[in-house]
């Protein structure tokens, strides 16, 4: 079924399966990096970290990082996974992960844009300093509703997400909208970046 059809029945079957989601509203800001991170120690993708267990629900992966020792994974280029049954995302293993991942998010330009995550099994999304959907539980694949962010100056922003992945398959993609264009997209591999060692401070 195309997106378009999804996005629009999708909030009704998002309640009727008792799943939690909170999406931003229309009109939310959020933070620009400040200082702005320097371009010379920037490198491609996001950072991540790995947790391995049987995760049921994002909390579960939180509890993990505050013990368990994390795996060092390959940076992510972008977020287009989408491997059914096949390794998940940079790790080796196939079912049994969770992660942490953690870097920069470039808008060019300014504007309302339209954030959306398909994703199996659960997933929380932070840019800017502000959590803009948490879909915590076991799930199929599932479309996140809309989310309209004004990004209110050409910025690198922080974008962190923590996922996890239990068993069959998985899938994590991250899209966007930017304003004018007249599709969502992949967000692509030159608007994200992180800094070696940052996610070193956190869990």
């Amino acid at each position: 079924m195309p997106r378009s059809i999804v996005s629009g029945l999708l909030l009704a079957a998002v309640v009727a399966a008792g799943l939690s989601v909170a999406p931003a509203s229309a009109g939310d800001k959020v933070m620009a990096a400040s200082p702005q991170p320097a371009s010379e120690a920037m490198r491609p993708g996001l950072s991540v970290k790995y947790y391995l267990d049987k995760f049921n629900h994002i909390d579960e992966v939180i509890n993990a990082a505050s013990w368990m020792k994390p795996q060092r994974g390959e940076p992510l280029p972008m977020l287009n996974y989408n491997v059914g049954q096949g390794a998940v995302l940079s790790h080796k293993n196939d079912d049994l992960v969770g992660a942490f991942i953690q870097g920069y998010i470039k808008i060019d330009e300014p504007g309302e844009y339209i954030i959306t995550v398909q994703h199996n099994d659960g997933v929380r999304l932070w840019i800017g300093g502000k959590m803009l959907y948490n879909s915590p539980n076991v799930t199929p694949n599932l479309w996140s509703p809309d989310i309209k962010i004004d990004f209110d100056q050409a910025s690198w922003y922080p974008i962190k997400m923590i996922y996890y992945e239990k068993k069959n398959t998985s899938t994590l993609e991250l899209y966007w909208q930017p304003p004018g264009a007249s599709d969502i997209e992949f967000v692509p591999a030159s608007a994200l970046a992180h800094i070696p060692g940052e996610d070193d401070q956190t869990s």
